[in-house]
């Protein structure tokens, strides 16, 4: 049972037009009546005169009560919409701890304790927390399908399908003798190789998400010199990375984030691919050539053609070959994949942030399938999916031990909307909201 009452600012911080402090808990009745002098109507707004313990009044705000259970968190909610003055809020606030039971929140806490009462699956809470978050349209649509239940009504189905390859299993072993449907057990083999099919293809289609969540990864490649920190700093139009005649100067890897067609794309400048005797140098481009690896696109800035043989091997279908310092290099474009583009007269430069556009609304495209869109989501698939295989290798070599796997199965897959072993994944979570939230 929860038995304290939470204060915070809900809205953000600094001064502002209005700025909402919430309460959650047990003591809102009291603190209604010492600093408004009771109770509201539930779920109707009421101007009142906030004073503080000593009767002075703070200020006028526009007071909305919901009483439990049909309220954010479960709990009794007090809303104080009060103005945004840096002094008005504090005094509130302070006011408001003044009360027996009372205490600041803690990150998170709202919304965790709308997950205790019910209000909310894990999926929903961290839909909630990203869509906060949110920068790009891509990402609050994404963010508000899962705040909306679409993946936890997925797991469900998932769960459910479980349910039924282990009532036909434990069927056909524990009840040999009833007068049930034949070939149960067969029909659960065939059940659980589908459901395995099916999580095998959401997991194929979890970067997607995780890349409207955190980002398309783009990575420009090169040789030293060859200009790939000016052009980062055009991209970003801020000087981002340092620009020197000195080959070798980028050792690490250096990020600028930008906005284009409503998704965010994470563009790297990397270290120059060359063979190097200093330790540093090496390492650079040891993390320059990872770096491109795992880049969902690469641009590969060269100066010369000959140059495209030294990491010809990084570039994959798809992506693009800059050939570069074209306001004074005589070039020949020779394939769709190449573009001129020059630092200092911006050429080309729109046109590669078309193409950088283009490719990631064609990756990160919506999908129709609710998406896996953080790690634990898709650890805990994965555990299904390991738990369905042998369920399938036992359903021939042992039967017995299939129902086990398939409980284990159903198991993990309830650890994504909360409902098993939760107590870690929790503190994890929560703790990364803001205050208010």
């Amino acid at each position: 049972m929860i038995a304290s009452t939470i204060v915070a600012l809900a809205s953000g911080p600094g001064p502002a037009g209005v700025s909402i402090i919430r309460l959650s808990g047990p003591a809102c009745g009291a603190v209604a009546q010492r600093l408004i002098g009771g109770t509201p109507k539930p779920r109707r707004a009421k101007l009142a005169k906030v004073v503080d313990l000593e009767g002075e009044a703070i200020d006028n705000a526009l007071v909305l009560y919901f009483p439990k259970p049909r309220s954010f968190t479960g709990e009794d909610v007090l809303e104080l919409h009060v103005h945004g003055g840096r002094a008005v809020v504090r005094d509130t606030i302070e006011a408001c701890l003044g009360i027996d039971g009372v205490r600041l929140a803690e990150a998170g806490e709202f919304s965790r304790r709308a997950f205790m009462h019910g209000k909310m699956d894990l999926t929903a809470a961290e839909g909630l927390a990203d869509l906060v978050e949110a920068e790009t349209a891509a990402q609050r649509r994404q963010a508000l399908r899962q705040m909306e239940g679409e993946l936890a009504d997925e797991v469900g189905r998932w769960r459910e399908a479980v349910i039924d390859c282990l009532a036909d299993a434990e069927g056909d072993i524990d009840f040999p003798d009833e007068d049930l449907p034949p070939g149960l057990s067969e029909r659960a083999r065939h059940r659980i190789e589908d459901l395995k099919s099916r999580l095998e293809v959401y997991l194929d289609e979890s970067r997607r998400a995780e890349r409207v969540r955190n980002g398309f990864q783009v990575a420009i490649v090169g040789k030293p010199n060859a200009g790939k920190s000016s052009l980062i700093n055009q991209l970003a139009r801020r000087d981002a990375a340092i620009v020197s005649a000195i080959p070798g100067t980028t050792r690490d890897i250096v990020e600028v984030r930008l906005v284009l067609g409503g998704m965010v794309v994470l563009i790297s400048d990397t270290a120059g691919l060359r063979e190097s005797d200093d330790l540093i140098e090496i390492e650079g481009v040891r993390r320059a050539r990872q770096r491109a690896l795992e880049a969902d696109l690469r641009l590969a800035l060269i100066t010369d053609r000959a140059d495209m043989s030294e990491f010809v091997d990084l570039m994959g279908d798809g992506d693009l070959w800059l050939l570069g310092q074209a306001d004074r290099l005589e070039w020949t474009s020779q394939s769709p994949r190449e573009l001129l583009v020059s630092s200092i007269t911006r050429q080309g430069l729109e046109e590669l942030e078309a193409k950088i556009k283009s490719r990631a609304q064609a990756d990160l495209g919506r999908s129709e399938a609710a998406p896996l869109t953080r790690l634990r989501h898709q650890e805990a698939v994965r555990e299904g999916i390991q738990a369905l295989d042998r369920a399938l290798t036992a359903s021939v070599q042992a039967p017995e031990l299939v129902a086990e796997d398939l409980r284990l199965a159903a198991r993990a897959l309830g650890r994504v909307t909360g409902r098993v072993d939760m107590e870690d994944v929790l503190d994890r979570l929560f703790s990364q909201f803001c205050i208010g939230k």
